[in-house]
């Protein structure tokens, strides 16, 4: 395949810049399709095109667990319920970066430590607000 990405080069970055860490995630951009139905329409659904209610991103992911100053910051954030602006970025290459950004909430750490293994940090970022989507070139 010619222009896959490597999950492995997702980066995350707080409202400073600084980097949180490089992470496996999955991104879901929550939405609700608005009902519009009425009695003209019989017993079908009828949805209001081009619109979404309850507009939210929702990033899980997994950091590797270190001593950085950004990761132990996220880490309190999320034990407190302290937002900041977090940029999620793909990167394969300077033509293809893709990003998404918004003020969020680290939520729901949750870490792993596997006896003679590498220990990890499990986040979900939940999203408040408008969120900033950069394509990919």
């Amino acid at each position: 395949m010619s222009g896959e990405i490597n999950g492995t080069n997702v980066i995350i970055q707080n409202g400073t810049g600084d980097i949180v860490g490089q992470m496996e995630m999955t991104l879901t951009h929550n939405g609700t399709p608005i009902d519009i139905s009425n009695k003209s329409a019989g017993d079908f659904v009828t949805l209001l095109d081009g619109e979404l209610a309850g507009k939210q991103l929702q990033l899980s992911g997994t950091l590797v667990y270190n001593d950085d100053a950004q990761f132990r910051a996220t880490r309190a954030a999320s034990l407190t319920g302290t937002q900041d602006t977090y940029t999620v970025t793909y990167t394969s290459s300077a033509a293809t970066d893709e990003s998404f950004s918004a003020l969020m909430v680290p939520n729901g750490m949750s870490d792993s430590l596997p006896h003679g293994d590498k220990v990890s940090t499990t986040l979900t970022f939940l999203s408040s607000g408008v969120i900033t989507h950069t394509e990919a070139a």
